[in-house]
């Protein structure tokens, strides 16, 4: 007698044998008992989850001899159960939609449909429906809408979304989920005394998780095995007949990335890779590890969602506690873009070793909090020795001692000389300035915007804050790592309140400019800006300049375009507004907008309303065109440099990150 596989020999024959598909079973099963029965299904499911097994327990069901109507259990006994089961019964038709795509033969479907079965239905059964044509769709559609009374379909599909909307309409459609790999497992296992095979739990738990959720897959894969002889399965005897990697060479790998030694990672990686195991497959087995310790780490060890065979939970546990959780989610994302360049890349092996060296040197990565708490990248730490971010009230101690000055420092009441005093600012953006609550956006300087009276006479070391002073004003810091907060003064109004009330005025070490070199200046950034972007110089050439503030062009746009002022942070116009700015005025030099009061009509650009408001007055309701203020300094690097030299300089610019572009002898 032939040999019968696994898969074949143990197919359900009921709806109560079918393995993780319950909510069909019982949909079904209410259905025939009811009497309520389509005459239409679509199956739709990956490979080997019960589709073409449930088709057949459903047409046993409405054919069943056992009683004068169709039984929700099917009998197995009967001639046409038998017969069905054997694939022999006339009335029951399978059709592979692979090789039977075209018009013609939906034609013979069509035409035998009418004949009456032998049976009580004449049931069609069509596999892979989804390799039907187009038009053997489209031939197929009246049938299957309106068949005779005792036809019935099932259609089978791992492609439903292929399948026409007018077919997925017509019928009644049933999910299959992928089996869970516990129950594979116990099912495995149940097959294995029936077979009097011995077998370890985790062995036949790695043969279910390879099987991926497809119960047909893991049958074959036993059966695979079973072929060898062997009577006594091990988990060690299915690593290597799979070739899958050995579960404690992934373990120690794992080990020495949450250790931090390089030099051991790239050594274990190369033992595995050397026992003949893919790079592929290496990533694949090394990310579901990791999948498992971010579960456990997350989750905890009484977790369902950890299938590991071959090791204690215990100690993954232990290992677990090595990593945080946003390390483990990193590293998984890092490996699956990883296995994405390997397959079409001619470095692979060089981009695994780089891989594996970047995942245990995640703790030379600092978070922002901790480069706010001065603690710089963890360095030698463990993983899991890594210290929690510093509290605020930390960052205001660093801050404070960066601040104060020690005794005769020059610049304090009891010192000698001078010293420079600066201002910082990030690339060309304003700083030390609070939008308005009406305008949101970076870049925007609205008109309520509030500025100290001289923003060149800050002094670094504040002094207590006045009485009265509002807090509203305080600086929106983020929220890790900020510096200010709660009944705190905000360091804008102590650099406010530590301003001399009138401060003298210094000779600036440039050559102030005009108003008509900034007009030609604004114009020639216009002029470019219409060949690289015309859009955005339509926009800009309806705004006015200002001036320019705090190292950046000001420029007053129409409310009515503040959608489109607001975009370009968004779509990357903004940078290259800032670079035709630094070309024109100087290096340095950014640009913000503020925004004016809407009109009907457009307004003008610089240089036409500025001819138009020296050819005759202004409207009342027209708002006063602002003073153009003097480019901002050109520092050369001497002055740079001695600048640095100062203590306060140097601590201002290490907290902040900010660079020196204006310096003033006082």
């Amino acid at each position: 007698m032939a040999y019968t596989v696994l898969a074949r020999k143990y197919r359900s024959t009921t709806f109560d044998e079918l393995i993780g598909q319950e909510h069909i079973s019982r949909t079904l099963k209410k259905a025939i008992g009811s009497g309520r029965i389509a005459h239409a299904f679509l199956f739709c499911g990956t490979r080997g989850t019960g589709k073409t097994s449930t088709a057949r327990i459903l047409a046993k069901c409405l054919n069943c001899q056992s009683g004068d109507k169709p039984a929700e259990t099917p009998c197995n006994k009967c001639a046409s159960c038998l017969a069905i089961t054997r694939g022999e019964d006339m009335s029951v038709i399978e059709i592979d939609a692979a090789s039977n795509t075209g018009v013609d033969n939906i034609r013979e479907v069509i035409e035998g449909a009418y004949n009456s079965p032998p049976g009580r239905f004449k049931i069609y059964i069509i596999d892979e429906v989804h390799m039907l044509s187009k038009s053997a769709f489209n031939a197929l559609l009246k049938t299957l809408e309106e068949p005779p009374a005792h036809v019935k379909f099932i259609l089978a599909t791992t492609e439903p979304e292929k399948v026409l909307a007018t077919i997925l309409s017509r019928c009644q459609r049933y999910d299959f989920r992928n089996i869970p790999t516990r129950e594979i497992a116990d099912h495995l296992k149940e097959i294995c005394k029936k077979e009097k095979i011995k077998a370890d739990d985790d062995a036949l738990l790695l043969v279910a998780k390879a099987g991926a959720g497809s119960m047909r897959d893991s049958l074959s894969l036993l059966d695979r095995l079973l072929s060898l002889g062997e009577k006594d399965l091990t988990v060690e005897m299915i690593e290597q007949l799979l070739g899958l990697p050995k579960t404690a060479l992934l373990f120690n790998l794992a080990d020495a990335i949450g250790q931090g030694d390089v030099a051991s990672t790239l050594q274990q990686t190369e033992s595995i890779i050397a026992g003949g195991l893919s790079v592929d497959s290496l990533i694949a087995s090394l990310v579901d590890h990791l999948r498992n310790l971010l579960i456990l780490r997350t989750c905890g060890a009484q977790s369902k969602l950890v299938e590991v065979p071959g090791l204690p939970v215990t100690d993954l546990v232990k290992q677990a506690e090595r990593f945080d959780a946003m390390t483990l989610s990193q590293d998984i994302a890092i490996l699956e873009e990883l296995r994405r360049q390997v397959r079409v890349s001619q470095a692979g092996r060089a981009l695994v070793d780089a891989t594996m060296a970047r995942l245990a040197l995640a703790e030379q990565f600092a978070s922002v909090s901790d480069l706010l708490a001065g603690g710089g990248p963890p360095g030698q730490k463990k993983k899991s020795e890594l210290t929690p971010s510093a509290s605020p009230e930390a960052v205001r101690a660093r801050l404070r001692d960066a601040f104060t000055p020690s005794p005769g420092t020059p610049g304090e009441g009891g010192g000698e000389g001078s010293a420079a005093r600066i201002q910082t600012a990030s690339k060309g953006d304003r700083t030390l300035t609070q939008p308005s609550p009406g305008v949101q956006g970076e870049g925007f300087s609205p008109d309520t915007q509030s500025t100290p009276s001289d923003e060149s006479s800050f002094s670094p070391h504040p002094g207590p804050l006045p009485a009265g002073e509002r807090e509203e004003e305080a600086d929106a810091l983020p929220e890790v790592g900020k510096v200010f907060e709660g009944p705190k003064r905000s360091m804008f109004a102590a650099f406010k309140a530590s301003a001399p009330a009138k401060p003298q005025a210094v000779a600036s070490n440039i050559e102030s400019v005009g108003e008509s070199e900034f007009s030609e200046k604004w114009a020639a950034v216009l002029a470019s800006l219409k060949d690289d972007s015309p859009g955005v110089h339509g926009i800009l050439s309806q705004g006015r300049l200002l001036g320019v503030e705090n190292g950046a062009a000001v420029v007053e746009v129409n409310a009515q375009l503040e959608g489109l002022i607001k975009s370009f942070d968004r779509n990357g116009k903004k940078e290259l507004i800032r670079g035709k700015v630094a070309e024109s005025f100087g290096e340095g030099v950014g640009i913000a907008f503020r925004i004016g009061a809407a009109t009907e009509t457009t307004t003008a650009p610089l240089a036409a309303s500025r001819a138009t408001a020296s050819a005759k007055p202004q409207a009342a309701t027209a708002e006063p065109v602002a003073p153009i203020a003097p480019p901002p300094p050109r520092l050369t690097a001497e002055q740079v440099d001695a600048a640095k030299k100062d203590p306060y300089v140097k601590a201002v610019l290490e907290q902040f990150g900010g660079t020196i572009v204006k310096v003033e002898s006082y």
